[in-house]
């Protein structure tokens, strides 16, 4: 319908807007990644969000060590135990639900060679407050 159309006949003419996506603060820069971020209206939106720093075991275990007020020597072999289970678990192809950090599921995986993977992985985070029992 043109514009003239619209005025002799007196149709009114609906306009979807499209609003942009919300606005992501980035934690630290080193790299970037991609996020899906919802709207109000549940459509998705990718947005490049910049990488922290890399997380390595001990200060990994620091962290745990800090929060439960564990003892290392009983701390260690427990989260090294539960980090290569959970390895074991995503080789395998398994998807795993682990409150309260959310689903986590191989998406893709490829060979590099002498038994090592590029693994592929989604994790949907779950919601404020949920799994916190």
């Amino acid at each position: 319908m043109t514009k003239k159309e619209t005025e002799r006949t007196g149709a009114t003419v609906k306009l979807n807007v499209k609003t942009p996506p919300p606005p992501v603060t980035p934690t630290a820069a080193a790299g970037a990644s991609t996020l899906k971020i919802a709207d109000a209206e549940g459509a998705s939106h990718a947005v490049k969000v910049e990488g922290g720093e890399m997380l390595k075991k001990p200060e990994f275990l620091e962290r745990v060590m800090t929060r439960t007020d564990v003892k290392k020597s009983q701390a260690k072999p427990a989260i090294e135990a539960a980090l290569a289970t959970l390895a074991e678990a995503l080789m395998n192809g398994e998807e795993l639900q682990l409150p309260p950090m959310g689903k986590l599921k191989v998406v893709k995986a490829r060979d590099i060679g002498d038994g090592a993977q590029v693994l592929t992985l989604k994790l949907r985070t779950m919601k404020d407050s949920a799994g916190q029992g």
